[in-house]
């Protein structure tokens, strides 16, 4: 059957390949001109023939590319805020278009504001674009606070002590959901549990979050999404730009970049971020500190290389070095660490990523184009928790080609290319004073094909097909379809279906399963992960009372053929690992609301169902730690181009625990955590160069009851800080300030 299946998505990829359309194609960039007469791109912008359907959406850097049926033609560029331009085509040639803000007509401005979060009615993928305005609604000190505002992706800690951070898209813990820096995957491995803390928020210039699988081009291991995000580019960001941040924890963040055009050809940017927090903070006085301390420095190099013809090329490099202590308050590292003293966990990690990209296009046939990027991240990793050590080393290249270009026009389009992915990943664990060293090579080759087809401008279908050779499972096949119709160019259909593999890290991809007193056993020798994922997607774009409204609802589905199972469930005294055997799956309903009440006055709203349950030693059981019922709501309040305001409300329904069961022990919790509410809001004072904010994190003060199951004794059979549900910390308040030169 899988065969089968295999066979007629190939089938379907090639149809319509041998069709040769007489249309043109037409590209370039959508600008706009600040006071000092400076290019600026307008990003996302509407880009359309007239009269015709015909039309897309430019990227994040104002670049578009559609076909026309023939020339001469008119086309439109437009964008909420700007005036509508319209120019006349006679030849095929790279555009600039320029467009100005507002309209005026007989002293009279009419101006509007982009939506800072938009639901692509271009791509035939199912896509969340998060713009810098978006991130500015909350202090954002690193991607993890990225997605305070959004729905699609949940952030919580996975335990009480060390301040990892895991995402969750579809139910499914962050590992399902590949995340990638301007496309090139970044936290992999032993970056899963903190990765999403060594992304400076300020360095963010916009964010990309896709549903379902992503594109074959991007790999193989996306199950559930892709999280793409864009770093600030030297051709576009500020000349200088400082954050500098403080909250009411003790804690603070110093953010700064400067970007220079070297010469006609070469720009540069310098990124620096350093985080520092010392304060012991026992607000619940179980005797352990509620927050980790940390020390952290990033430090980042860019270079862009634009020939001004056909090549174009990036070089970028970062180091990054990062401490986390936690544990009990009476902890002393020098004096307690590997004895029964007193219970302490630390972390430390060294971090080295070097990546590099070049392009080449060709100005008298634009779809054309040949790209190769390439990484190499080095990650070094020592960590304890009580007792418990494991340290770690991982070495990754990666290396991916793409060619892309047009069968006879735009509306049969491909890419294809070859792909490398190579870890070394050297780990070495102990638990009671018995130390097991694993020694793990994965070189992984690949090739791909996608092919696009735009039907007239109503339904895109893009069909992929990769096979790839692991150097210990032998080859695999992962095939992936997405298809958008338009019914009207506001209302959108949406489907997607595909493959994913990985070979899972149980430790790195677990490491919260450590602070706990359970040993760790593994029963079975460990077998990829592997998933398929489908799911639909309704876009609708309408009025409602006058007002413009987006409402986007979509239902995925991901069942699992393998999956290596952490079984906390079935033993109180050891976490289990072993290979799937029965089913499991994630079944997501999301709906979400955006509409303007007023104007400058906007609102989101949210609800999302996630039921997920796996097979825990014969049993099917709802996957601990995950509400079934979450709802946001958002306000966000511009009365004049000098203030925001922002608020945010989070509801999380009930979650099933999973917790050591032994009989005696009066802190264990019940089966399941209570429903619970918590609240964010913050102000932001504008002036010409300067912003000042202020803010505040759970307004309401709720945390959780008891995070840590026998705090009293850390070293004995009932020790557990991994059951946690909702928050550790109560309110936090903050403040900053940005400053900036453009």
């Amino acid at each position: 059957m899988k065969f089968n299946l295999y066979i007629f998505i190939t089938l379907v990829m090639f149809m319509g390949t041998s069709a040769m359309l007489n249309a043109q194609s037409i590209t370039g960039t959508v600008l706009e001109k600040d006071s000092a007469g400076k290019e600026i791109p307008v990003p996302f912008a509407n880009v359309y023939e007239v009269g015709a359907k015909s039309g897309t959406q430019a990227n994040e850097a104002g670049k578009f590319s559609f076909s026309l049926p023939g020339l001469p033609a008119k086309i439109v560029a437009s964008s909420v805020g700007y005036v509508n331009d319209t120019i006349q085509i006679t030849e095929i040639k790279e555009l600039k278009i320029f467009l100005r803000k507002g309209a005026t007509i007989e002293e009279i401005t009419v101006e509007s504001k982009r939506q800072s979060l938009g639901f692509s009615t271009v791509k035939p993928i199912n896509v969340e674009m998060l713009t810098g305005k978006e991130l500015l609604k909350a202090a954002c000190c690193n991607l993890s606070e990225s997605f305070e505002t959004n729905p699609t992706v949940n952030v919580s800690y996975t335990d009480a002590i060390t301040g990892a951070k895991e995402i969750r898209m579809l139910g499914l813990a962050g590992i399902y959901s590949q995340l990638l820096t301007e496309n090139i995957p970044m936290s992999r491995g032993l970056a899963s549990s903190f990765g999403l803390t060594f992304i400076p928020g300020p360095w963010i210039e916009s964010i990309q979050v896709t549903k379902g699988t992503g594109s074959v081009v991007n790999g193989f291991e996306s199950t559930t999404g892709q999280i793409n995000v864009e770093l600030k580019k030297p051709e576009t960001a500020e000349k200088f730009y400082v954050n500098l941040y403080e909250a009411s924890t003790l804690n603070t963040e110093l953010n700064m970049y400067h970007s220079k055009k070297l010469n006609k050809k070469w720009s540069e940017m310098l990124f620096v971020h350093g985080n520092l927090m010392e304060k012991k903070w026992d607000d619940n006085n179980d005797g352990f500190i509620d927050l980790p301390l940390t020390r952290q420095l990033s430090i980042a190099n860019r270079w862009r290389y634009d020939s001004g013809k056909r090549l174009e090329s990036q070089l970028g490099m970062k180091l990054l070095l990062d401490e986390r202590n936690g544990g009990q308050v009476s902890f002393d590292e020098a004096r307690d660490k590997g004895t029964t003293n007193a219970f302490g966990t630390g972390i430390s990690t060294t971090r080295y990523e070097v990546y590099a990209k070049a392009g080449l296009v060709f100005p008298e046939k634009p779809e054309k184009s040949f790209g190769s990027m390439y990484s190499f991240v080095y990650h070094n990793q020592d960590a304890f928790f009580g007792l418990k050590n494991y340290d770690a080393t991982q070495k990754n290249f990666y290396a991916n080609l793409i060619f892309q270009n047009t069968l006879g026009n735009k509306n049969h389009a491909y890419k294809t290319g070859l792909s490398l992915q190579a870890d070394l990943l050297h780990e070495n664990f102990t638990q009671n004073s018995v130390s097991v060293r694993s020694d793990t090579t994965e070189i992984t080759p690949g090739i791909f094909y996608e092919y696009t087809l735009n039907a007239k401008d109503k339904f895109t279908a893009v069909m992929g097909l990769r096979a790839d050779y692991h150097n210990g499972y032998g080859w695999f096949v992962v095939p992936r379809l997405h298809a958008k119709y338009n019914f009207t160019p506001d209302l959108i259909l949406r489907v997607s279906g595909g493959r994913s593999f990985r070979r899972p890290h149980p430790l790195a991809d677990n490491i919260s399963v450590l602070a706990s007193s359970r040993n760790i056993l593994f029963t079975e020798n460990i077998e990829p992960e592997i998933a398929w994922n489908y799911g639909a997607n309704v876009t609708a774009i309408f009025h409602l009372f006058g007002l413009e409204t987006t409402l986007n609802t979509d239902y995925y589905r991901t069942f699992f053929v393998n999956q290596f199972i952490a079984d906390s469930y079935s033993d109180s005294l050891n976490i289990l690992f072993y290979n799937l055997d029965g089913e499991s799956f994630s079944n997501s309903f999301q709906t979400t609301l955006n509409l303007e009440l007023a104007e400058g006055v906007t609102l989101r709203l949210a609800y999302k169902n996630d039921d997920v349950r796996s097979t825990y030693n014969g049993k099917l059981q709802s996957k601990p730690l995950v509400a079934m019922h979450k709802a946001l709501a958002n306000v966000a309040w511009e009365p004049n181009i000098k203030w925001k305001f922002d608020y945010t409300l989070l509801w999380e329904g009930k979650k099933k625990l999973a917790y050591s069961s032994a009989a005696g022990n009066e802190n264990v919790p019940p089966a399941e955590s209570p429903e619970f509410v918590t609240m964010n809001a913050q102000v932001t004072r504008v002036f010409k160069k300067w912003e000042i904010y202020a803010g505040a994190e759970n307004l309401t003060g709720f945390t959780q009851d008891n995070p840590i199951i026998s705090p009293e004794n850390p070293f004995g059979n009932t020790f557990d800080a991994t059951n946690i549900w909702g928050p550790i910390m109560g309110r936090k308040i903050y403040a900053g300030i940005r400053y900036s030169i453009r």
